[in-house]
């Protein structure tokens, strides 16, 4: 006869494994600061290209705007205000990413926990 309780238990399992499982044993794979550091890095990579795109569209208009003086603008001082721009969005970015993929991994790591727990109580009967 089959332990109902066994069974219950074995269902939770699975229904893990299916749902959120994949995704915490994908994350479980990295030590936790090259994970988030891995990620850390994305989100920066993806905000420095999106900001690139808005400087060049920038500069675009600013060209097409008034062509006879674009030649005489002062791209120094263009270039110090978008990489102070830049630069503030990189630590913006930066600590909320940090805290935001710090707290998926310990939410991960939990969920790894409560199922190793499980397996360890379904050995056990």
């Amino acid at each position: 006869m089959v332990d109902q309780e066994k069974v219950k238990l074995m269902m939770k399992l699975a229904t893990f494994e299916k749902k959120e499982g994949k995704e915490d044993l994908n994350i479980m794979e990295y030590f936790k600061g090259d994970y988030i550091a891995y990620k850390t890095f994305l989100i920066l990579l993806g905000v420095s290209f999106s900001l690139f795109l808005f400087f060049l569209a920038d500069i675009g208009m600013k060209f097409f705007e008034d062509m006879q003086r674009f030649i005489e603008y002062d791209f120094v001082a263009l270039g110090m205000r978008y990489l102070t721009i830049w630069a503030v969005f990189m630590v913006i970015y930066g600590i909320v990413a940090t805290i935001i993929y710090k707290k998926r991994y310990r939410e991960s790591k939990e969920r790894i926990d409560d199922y190793q727990r499980m397996l360890k109580e379904l050995r056990k009967m």
